[in-house]
């Protein structure tokens, strides 16, 4: 349904009916007494308005609107647009799975993180195993950054049900994560003295972001995060095929299970199920942000593989820091 939009202002002076864009003057030329019926579906046409609304509006038949109309255009006066075209948000979702898969393959699963840890375990050193625990720590005690800000989405009270529900669940997984870190010796206190890695917090910011400013697009990388479409947690059997001791193990594969039993990974399609339809220009931006948000995720395995490879010192104590 066409809905057009004038450019320019129009003005009613001394009984003359004009259109002035960019510093050019247009008259209109008509009867007198037709320059003031004139104004108002001129007025109404501001691109929200269709032109059987406008005729419906004002009385005038649909025909001399449409001879307006055509008159305008054939000035460069007026832009004849539509509604914007939507889709479900299901639909659009599939699309950002394919472009979020087609991103993992190219990066994350071929960084030196995930290559080692799938290709052969035996070769990687227990401080990088270690340091992803302690990673997953710092983030998992951080996720109420980014989860709180997005339990009170307001477009569709279904949606933020089921966030609420997940938030729930996963509140105190970081307890789990302590339970194998103590297993190998270091204290909630120690850990306490500890910052993350800067990709880590680098993460755990940029989701906070997204679940204040843009929760749609939050709610679309919690199907990665939450490893969707997943059997078997690989960190768990490369530890498994590693030989670590099954006290580090055990919390580490609890909290998997936890995820792949509560469907964690399918949260993101039961919520786009119940969110609004979406229009092109947002389609762009959650493309768009989906491969920022893969960056980002790829260069925090890369700082784990990097930093952990080769660290003499297993934690980055705050106080070590304080003391230089």
């Amino acid at each position: 349904m066409l809905k057009p939009k004038l450019r320019g202002v129009v003005r009613l002076n001394d009984d003359q009916l004009s259109i002035e864009e960019s510093g050019t003057r247009y008259i209109v030329g008509t009867a007198g007494g037709m320059r003031k019926k004139l104004l108002t579906p001129l007025k109404l046409m501001d691109g929200r308005n269709s032109i059987q609304g406008i005729s419906r509006k004002t009385g005038i038949e649909l025909g001399t609107i449409l001879e307006l109309v055509e008159t305008l255009k054939s000035n460069g006066l007026v832009m004849a647009s539509s509604s914007p075209k939507c889709r479900s948000a299901l639909e659009v979702l599939f699309d950002l799975e394919d472009l979020s898969n087609e991103l993992l393959y190219e990066s994350i699963y071929k960084n030196p993180f995930w290559k080692a840890l799938l290709s052969d375990p035996h070769s990687v050193p227990l401080n990088v195993f270690y340091g992803m625990a302690i990673e997953n720590y710092h983030f998992l005690f951080r996720e109420s950054y980014f989860d709180a800000p997005a339990l009170n989405y307001p477009a569709s009270t279904r949606a933020r049900i089921l966030m609420n529900e997940f938030y729930a669940e996963e509140n105190g997984h970081d307890e789990l994560i302590l339970k194998a870190l103590e297993a190998i010796g270091l204290s909630r206190e120690e850990l306490t003295d500890t910052i993350p890695l800067p990709r880590t917090m680098a993460l755990c910011n940029a989701l906070a972001f997204w679940a204040r400013y843009d929760a749609v697009f939050f709610f679309s990388t919690l199907g990665v995060l939450e490893g969707k479409d997943l059997k078997v947690d690989s960190f768990v059997t490369a530890c498994e095929t590693k030989g670590l001791s099954d006290q580090f193990i055990r919390p580490i594969r609890q909290h998997a299970e936890i995820n792949m039993k509560g469907e964690h990974g399918s949260l993101t399609r039961a919520i786009f199920a119940h969110l609004p339809p979406m229009t092109e220009d947002t389609v762009l931006r959650l493309k768009a942000q989906t491969r920022l948000f893969v960056s980002i995720y790829d260069a925090f395995y890369r700082d784990v593989w990097n930093h952990y490879n080769s660290a003499t010192r297993l934690l980055r104590r705050i106080s070590a820091l304080e003391g230089n």
